[in-house]
């Protein structure tokens, strides 16, 4: 019987020390540079069957935007993106709206976000928006302009 106690004890000991994904074994996505914007479709268009209650992790330029709605105009919200092929002067943005509240680093600051996603729906549009819990600065920007 002392030695069940003690396996059992233990085991309480071991799981305390493990992150709560392990145990709970949360799926989570990590966008990398490669099919960036691939990824980022795919989960806007596919949010609700295949991304529902996924961890989402990705890097990226922070910057303020806006949205092209008269609603909310002069509002700015924090976005994290990256740059893909245009042509133009007219590059495609990807990326997502965050839903933060922490402190956030100036605009231009390359970081890394992780979260959840959601849908925000608004006068007709709809847009991603991350309800991130973690926002770290990089010492190091990544690749601005990805090719997919």
């Amino acid at each position: 019987m002392m030695i069940r106690s003690l396996i059992v004890l233990c085991c309480a000991v071991l799981c305390s020390l493990l992150p709560s994904s392990v145990l709970s074994k949360e799926k989570e996505i990590v966008i990398g540079d490669k099919l960036f914007i691939t990824t980022l479709n795919d989960i806007y268009t596919n949010l609700e069957d295949l991304y529902k209650d996924t961890r989402v992790t990705f890097e990226g330029n922070l910057e303020m935007g806006v949205f092209d709605d008269p609603v909310f105009e002069g509002k700015m919200f924090p976005y994290v993106y990256r740059l893909g092929p245009g042509c133009c002067y007219n590059d495609a943005y990807a990326g997502m709206y965050l839903d933060y509240d922490g402190k956030l680093p100036p605009d231009n600051t390359w970081v890394r976000v992780s979260g959840y996603v959601v849908y925000f729906e608004h006068n007709g549009f709809t847009d991603l928006f991350l309800k991130t819990d973690s926002l770290t600065v990089l010492d190091k920007p990544g690749l601005l302009t990805v090719k997919d």
